[in-house]
């Protein structure tokens, strides 16, 4: 009896397989179609993606670059300006010197020649003075003459 309901299942699944089976398998492969053409579309958004963050990386160290590139650009025309701020603060410091060094140069030579000026007077009252009290007026007169020239030759 176990025999003849095992036999009879094997049977039934026998039969039924077959209509099952035809039925259910372009259902299978359908199904199965479905999801490997959702794969590929899965793959190629993943390729699609993966290119994308590569160009967005690419772009990120360009723009890096760049920026690295604009600070260093940066940088040496900030020292180049500084540079050149420098040296006409030297330049002007050194005309203002050399304006300075004139002037007083100018003002040394006034102050000598008004002392000349002024000695060379002096002297002349001097000699005059004691020459009028010791000799006569004739010898005096040639004294005095002959000591403005000699003044004359040594301070020129």
């Amino acid at each position: 009896e176990v025999f003849w309901v095992g036999l009879s299942f094997v049977i039934f699944i026998g039969l039924v397989y077959k209509p099952i089976g035809r039925a259910v398998g372009p259902a299978l492969d359908a199904r199965a179609q479905k999801i490997q053409d959702e794969l590929d579309e899965v793959l190629r958004l993943k390729e699609e993606a993966q290119a994308l963050l590569a160009s967005y990386q690419r772009k990120q160290k360009d723009v890096v670059k760049e920026s690295e590139n604009i600070l260093i650009d940066a940088a040496a025309e900030a020292k180049r300006i500084i540079d050149e701020a420098g040296q006409q603060l030297e330049e002007s410091l050194n005309k203002r010197i050399e304006v300075a060094m004139q002037k007083i140069s100018a003002y040394e030579a006034a102050i000598l020649q008004e002392v000349r000026n002024n000695s060379v007077d002096i002297a002349i009252s001097t000699v005059r003075a004691l020459v009028l009290e010791q000799m006569d007026k004739k010898k005096s007169a040639d004294l005095v003459g002959k000591a403005i020239l000699e003044m004359n030759k040594k301070l020129h």
